[in-house]
């Protein structure tokens, strides 16, 4: 990929500091600004896990998540949202910066 200046006025897009990669049936979120001491290991997460993750970097609150979740998965509101706020609280627990 080729370097180039920023032009004065021009928004550079920053990288983002975690990357969703999925491997061996598994998703892996990375995170991608650690320097490696201590080594931060990346957090598996399952395809629903990897869609609430998905939806956050859209912007989307816990709200508009739940709802996404019920209507894809089939599940009541209530248990979409109950699911997706503990999957916050674990990514949370495990140091992922929300």
């Amino acid at each position: 990929m080729e370097e180039r200046k920023k032009q004065k006025g021009e928004i550079i897009p920053q990288k983002e500091r975690y990357q969703l990669r999925h491997a061996a049936g598994i998703y892996w979120l990375l995170d991608m600004e650690q320097s490696g001491m201590p080594y931060v290991k990346p957090v598996p997460m399952n395809e629903m896990g990897a869609a609430i993750w998905k939806m956050l970097r859209q912007g989307m609150d816990l709200d508009e998540i739940a709802e996404k979740l019920s209507e894809t998965y089939e599940i009541p509101a209530k248990q979409a949202r109950e699911d997706a706020g503990a999957f916050l609280a674990e990514l949370r627990k495990q140091g992922v910066v929300i």
